[in-house]
C-alpha cells in the first residue's frame, strides 16, 4: 500500500477509533453538531472540521480535512454496526469497522468533575479535569450532561456530550470544539450508503487497495 495514504488511513482511523463501551441514560439525540479541529502540540496550516449528524441511534459523521479531504463514518449504535466510506479514483468502499470501533477503551483514561460552567455552542458546559494514558499532564475538557457522550463518538464515559476535548493521536494532539447545535431530524437516508459502494473488511480493504494501485496508477 502507498505509505502516504496508509500515513493518512492511519490518521482517520485515529480521529475515528476514540469510543468505549458504555451506556447513558440521556434522552435520544437528534440533530447536527459541528465542530472545530485543530492541532494543538504544534501549529499547522491544516483546515479542519467535523459535522455529526444523529437520529435517535443513528449517526453519520463527517470529517472536512484541508490536507486528507472528506473522511465519512456511518454507525448504528443499537445494532453495534459501522461502516468507514472511503472513495478512490478506481472504487467506493463501504469499510466494516466494528471491531476497530469497539474496543473499550475504559482504562485510558480517568475524569473528574468540578463546579466551573461556560457556555461553549450555545450550550451551557461544565469543566472536567482528564487524564489519558497517553499525556503526562491532565487535560481541561467541557461537557454538556443533557446529551449522551457516545454522540461525539468519543470518551464515551464521560457523563454528558463533551463539549471540548482533546484527541491524541501518532500524527499530534488534536482539540474538538463544539461550534454549533441544530435540533432537526435529519433525513433516514443521511445514515445509508448507495449499491456503488463496496462492503470489505479492514483487512479486504488494504488488499484490493494494493491491488488497485501496485502498477503505483
Amino acid at each position: 500500500m502507498d505509505k502516504g495514504f496508509q500515513s493518512v488511513l492511519s490518521l482517520i482511523l485515529c480521529l475515528f477509533c476514540i469510543l468505549d463501551i458504555h451506556s447513558q441514560k440521556q434522552k435520544p439525540f437528534s440533530g447536527e453538531l459541528t465542530y472545530s479541529i485543530e492541532r494543538v502540540d504544534q501549529k499547522d496550516s491544516v483546515k479542519a472540521e467535523m459535522i455529526v449528524y444523529a437520529r435517535d441511534s443513528l449517526i453519520r459523521i463527517v470529517n472536512f480535512n484541508s490536507q486528507t479531504g472528506k473522511q465519512e463514518l456511518i454507525k448504528h449504535l443499537r445494532l453495534g454496526k459501522s461502516y468507514l466510506l472511503i472513495d478512490t479514483e478506481k472504487q467506493k468502499f463501504a469499510i466494516r469497522m466494528n471491531e476497530e470501533l469497539s474496543k473499550d477503551t475504559s482504562l485510558n483514561y480517568s475524569f473528574k468533575k468540578s463546579f466551573v460552567f461556560k457556555k461553549v455552542g450555545g450550550l451551557i458546559a461544565r469543566k472536567i479535569k482528564v487524564k489519558q494514558k497517553e499525556i503526562k499532564n491532565e487535560l481541561t475538557f467541557y461537557f454538556y450532561k443533557k446529551i449522551s457522550a457516545k454522540y461525539a463518538n468519543a470518551f464515551t464515559r464521560l457523563p454528558g456530550l463533551p463539549v471540548v476535548y482533546f484527541v491524541p493521536t501518532d500524527h499530534g494532539l488534536y482539540k474538538y470544539v463544539l461550534k454549533s447545535i441544530k435540533n432537526s431530524d435529519p433525513p433516514l437516508a443521511l445514515f445509508s450508503f448507495g449499491k456503488e459502494f463496496k462492503i470489505v473488511t479492514f483487512e479486504e480493504f488494504t488488499q484490493e487497495f494494493s491491488r488497485l494501485y501496485e502498477n503505483g496508477d
